[in-house]
């Protein structure tokens, strides 16, 4: 481990032309004593695999790192890939269409080092853009509770609004290698479990919104949801039934939005059978509606 040293982990598959304004975005930091790790997720030698390795061969840089997977996998296995070839105190990541502003590292380290080590990682917000053009800023969160937050989907937390120490990301296991969606979701709920997590309200970084070919429909999502569901067991029963049915409740309103929109009457309303008669849950629906709107 090298004191000091920042490892920024960028997964890519299939947005190779997206992929430069990332990289850019790390190699531009103000904080300049970081490694960048691009891991290769497309199969290798397909177009998209090759023109990876033109744009990684057109930047002079000794600070990036090119890791070439042996066959598409996910995007859990490669950010596993990333950490584990890591060497440095800090981990990032950032996926290959989004991109930091320039100060968010010097920023977030700087802030990281003043925190007690429960303390394992500093978050910050992000603006969401669409052709560019800026749609949406997330809301600002309390940060206490957050693992409970984060399970029932009403914070907008990214991996790549935040910055790890690397003892406590390794310590908790990492990416679920099983799940194809809502990895980032388990891996934090792993990582509260023995550290917290600190906002800075901040916006440090965009995510674009363009690219849609991880939108899943809705039998994709009702098969991610239960791998997921598989997955998190043990955090949803670190409550109570109660609260646990609120829980899940907001995941299945996510596969009834989904199923309304694809006009498959009959699979919302068998997930809004799964929510019944449950105020409390409909009032956390509502609750999320309007944090979102705060942000819009």
């Amino acid at each position: 481990m090298n004191h000091g040293l920042v490892s920024c982990i960028i997964p890519t598959y299939k947005r190779s032309d997206l992929l430069l304004r990332a990289i850019h975005s790390v190699l531009n930091q103000t904080y300049t004593n970081i490694e960048l790790i691009v891991v290769d997720d497309n199969y290798p030698n397909d177009e998209f695999s090759m023109e990876v390795q033109r744009k990684i061969n057109s930047i002079e840089d000794n600070r990036l790192r090119y890791i070439q997977q042996e066959t598409h996998r996910n995007g859990a296995v490669a950010r596993n890939i990333g950490i584990a070839a890591a060497n440095g105190e800090y981990i990032a990541f950032l996926d290959d269409d989004d991109e930091w502003l320039l100060e968010k590292i010097e920023i977030q380290k700087k802030i990281l080092d003043t925190l007690p080590a429960e303390y394992g990682a500093v978050s910050c917000l992000a603006m969401y853009y669409y052709n560019d053009v800026l749609q949406k800023h997330s809301t600002i969160y309390n940060d206490d509770n957050l693992h409970k937050q984060v399970l029932e989907r009403s914070v907008s937390i990214h991996t790549d609004t935040v910055l790890f120490r690397q003892e406590a990301l390794s310590g908790s296991g990492g990416f679920d290698e099983t799940l194809l969606r809502h990895q980032e979701i388990q891996l934090f709920l792993d990582f509260l479990i023995n550290y917290k997590i600190k906002l800075i309200s901040q916006y440090l970084i965009k995510i674009h919104r363009d690219d849609a070919q991880n939108r899943p429909n809705t039998e994709k999502i009702i098969q991610v949801k239960q791998a997921f569901f598989d997955s998190t067991k043990k955090h949803f029963d670190l409550y109570d039934r109660h609260i646990r049915k609120r829980l899940y409740s907001a995941h299945y309103f996510e596969i009834v939005f989904v199923a309304i929109k694809e006009k498959k009457i009959g699979e919302a309303f068998n997930h809004l059978t799964k929510v019944g008669i449950n105020i409390p849950a409909y009032l956390d629906l509502y609750h999320r509606y309007l944090m979102r709107r705060r942000g819009s």
